[in-house]
């Protein structure tokens, strides 16, 4: 694996899975109160960022590649939820679970989509209209 590789796409990535552990570790009571509850879409957020990131560390436009981003993202949810049952005023949530999946899918999705090989390969004939057929 090449250093340049491994620091454009691999410490990402690594870097958000910290980022959401560290926040999954802060005691309920402690964010602010709000209108409404952001819970949610920082859940939608974090995982469709953690979705992306994976998606393009493993790199590829592949099934295989697709399929375990998304089984990574999954695992880590439910990793993270497991987490918060041992946090100060947090529970674990199946909806909070099903919102990661959806945003982490939704993640891999934007990836994959914007990265399409006849989208990236100048020499592809269709390349500036899209895909043909």
């Amino acid at each position: 694996m090449k250093l340049k590789f491994f620091m454009q796409k691999v410490i990402p990535a690594v870097l958000w899975v910290i980022l959401i552990f560290l926040l999954s570790a802060v005691p309920g009571g402690d964010y602010p109160p709000a209108v409404f509850d952001y819970g949610i879409i920082a859940h939608l957020v974090e995982f469709f960022v953690l979705g992306y990131l994976l998606a393009r560390a493993l790199g590829g436009y592949s099934f295989k590649n697709l399929c375990l981003s998304l089984v990574i993202c999954l695992l880590y949810a439910l990793s993270d939820e497991f987490h918060q049952a041992f946090v100060p005023y947090r529970s674990v949530s199946m909806v909070d679970w099903l919102v990661d999946v959806f945003g982490s899918t939704a993640g891999i999705f934007v990836y994959y989509k914007r990265n399409l090989p006849w989208r990236r390969d100048p020499s592809t004939p269709n390349n500036s209209q899209g895909r043909s057929g």
